[in-house]
């Protein structure tokens, strides 16, 4: 599902205009940066848990030459599905 399907199907559901629909999603997109952005997490109701983790910098070797290259230390997304979530797809 692309993200003009995504709006309509929230538009057809929901009964609300899909430009009232593309607002909500751009706010909740801006949200959800600013809140992981500022290091908390963030749960979106019937969806999942967002949260951040660091991961550490590693060694890691290119598959083509063999060559080792150093990975730097980054902060990573994390997603946790909701238990009816995770059931309903399972």
């Amino acid at each position: 599902m692309n993200k003009a399907e995504l709006i309509q199907a929230i538009a057809d559901d929901s009964g609300k205009s899909k430009t009232d629909v593309a607002t909500v999603l751009a706010s909740l997109g801006r949200a959800v940066s600013g809140t992981l952005s500022a290091g908390s997490d963030i749960t979106v109701p019937g969806v999942g848990k967002l949260s951040t983790a660091k991961r550490a910098a590693r060694e890691a070797r290119n598959p083509s030459t063999g060559a080792t290259i150093e990975v730097p230390a980054k902060t990573v997304v994390k997603f946790k599905a909701v238990k009816d979530l995770a059931d309903a797809v399972a």
